[in-house]
């Protein structure tokens, strides 16, 4: 019998995506808690499954279409080159042979509080001066 075992993810520290975009982990011991996001979700497949969400937390920031429209496919590419980093330099997931499917991105807002949910990481998105919060949450599974 196959047994499914929850599969924990490393984190990584600093990560420049682009020439004025950097992903910075920070740790934070408070809860947060996001009513204002956008977010992309990941399906993974193979020898693990399971999915991966990315919350671009938008509380506070007063952004135009316009502005949304520049960042939003920022952050969807760094959250694909996060995952693939986090894949391919994990000491457990990189045993693993897993396809990470296209990003599926949902516009519309989902309350987030990281006090209720398990395996989420906190990161900042710095896009010149303006920094924005993170969020990712894993919910990974491998075959034992």
């Amino acid at each position: 019998m196959e047994v499914l075992r929850p599969i924990e993810v490393a984190r990584i520290g600093e990560l420049k995506i682009l020439q004025n975009v950097r992903l910075i982990h920070r740790t934070d011991i408070n809860p947060i808690y996001s009513k204002e996001n956008l977010r992309v979700q990941f399906t993974i497949t193979g020898e693990i499954k399971g999915a991966i969400t990315c919350y671009l937390c938008l509380d506070g920031h007063e952004l135009t279409p316009t502005e949304r429209n520049y960042i939003f496919p920022l952050f969807v590419e760094s959250m694909n080159i996060l995952i693939g980093r986090q894949i391919s330099l994990d000491d457990d997931l990189s045993k693993f042979r897993v396809k990470l499917s296209a990003p599926r991105l949902n516009m519309n807002s989902l309350e987030v509080n990281t006090a209720l949910r398990v395996m989420t990481q906190k990161y900042d998105l710095e896009l010149e001066d303006i920094q924005f919060c993170v969020l990712t949450e894993y919910s990974l599974e491998a075959l034992s």
